[in-house]
């Protein structure tokens, strides 16, 4: 071989290994993106899944149900009541619950208001109780209070925690709950509040979330909601046959099962602060 076309067939040998230096670790690396796409659902970041998510309240979009909510104590005594649920979901994405206790006589009569905005801000739940007469509005200070003896605070019967606005999101490794794929989902509070972090496994198909964690000092977890027995209604909204929140540090359970529901519309004026006072 002649030494200039030597000098060519190393020139090109060189180029041609240095560019099959540079292709391996790309293909390498495509392929890591692309597992890695596949592994965390299209590359969904914890924001894009939690602005997803459907909702956080006991029933989705507008309608009614009748439902049975049991409080447990430590020692596994129950006590049974029975209450109606009004929802409605305004076309500027407010939504209104209204909750009202039917049995047994002591508490009949008693009703909790909330309306959540779309941004979570200025949301407000207002309380009437027959005895006292009146309604009254529930401060900031008493949203994490636990509501009428129940495991849940004001702020998780009513739907009105702020989940988005309240909480740094970060993506943890997908789990599957009650045979759900789910995204998982750590949640840290961005001010003061009595839990340190949040776990919150959400189903993908359809973005509800399907169980929640929630962890208080020393990161131990403080308290649990759990869901199941999800079918769809007559208008195909998803809704769960049980909610179960579990305070495991009290040793307290409050069940709620989900008796009746119709998805008829409810009249505005149920979620007015007038109505409370109404027999």
């Amino acid at each position: 071989m002649k030494p200039a076309n030597k000098a060519k067939r190393l020139s090109y040998l060189t180029r041609s290994g240095i560019r099959e230096a540079w292709v391996l670790p790309a293909v390498l690396i495509m392929t890591m993106l692309i597992m890695s796409c596949s592994v965390y659902g299209g590359g969904l970041t914890a924001k894009q899944i939690l602005d997803k998510v459907e909702s956080t309240a006991l029933l989705v979009g507008s309608g009614s149900a009748k439902i049975e909510l049991i409080t447990e104590s430590k020692r596994g005594q129950q006590r049974s009541n029975t209450l109606q649920i009004y929802r409605k979901k305004d076309a500027d994405d407010t939504e209104k619950q209204l909750l009202e206790y039917l049995q047994p006589a002591d508490v009949a009569g008693t009703k909790l208001l909330s309306i959540t905005k779309p941004d979570g801000k200025d949301s407000e739940i207002w309380l009437f109780m027959p005895a006292l007469g009146k309604e009254r509005r529930i401060a900031a200070q008493e949203m994490q209070t636990k509501f009428m003896g129940t495991d849940f605070t004001y702020e998780e019967i009513s739907g009105t925690a702020a989940y988005k606005e309240d909480y740094e999101s970060n993506r943890l490794d997908d789990d599957t709950f009650d045979g759900h794929k789910c995204y998982v989902l750590q949640l840290t509070p961005k001010e003061k509040s009595e839990y340190t972090f949040v776990k919150m496994w959400i189903w993908q198909d359809e973005f509800i979330p399907l169980k929640i964690e929630f962890y208080g000092r020393g990161d131990k977890l403080k308290k649990s909601l759990d869901t199941s027995g999800w079918k769809k209604n007559a208008k195909g909204k998803w809704e769960p046959a049980q909610v179960v929140m579990s305070d495991v540090m009290a040793g307290t359970k409050t069940i709620i099962k989900i008796k009746e529901a119709s998805e008829a519309d409810v009249p505005d004026d149920y979620f007015t602060v007038r109505y409370l006072r109404r027999r």
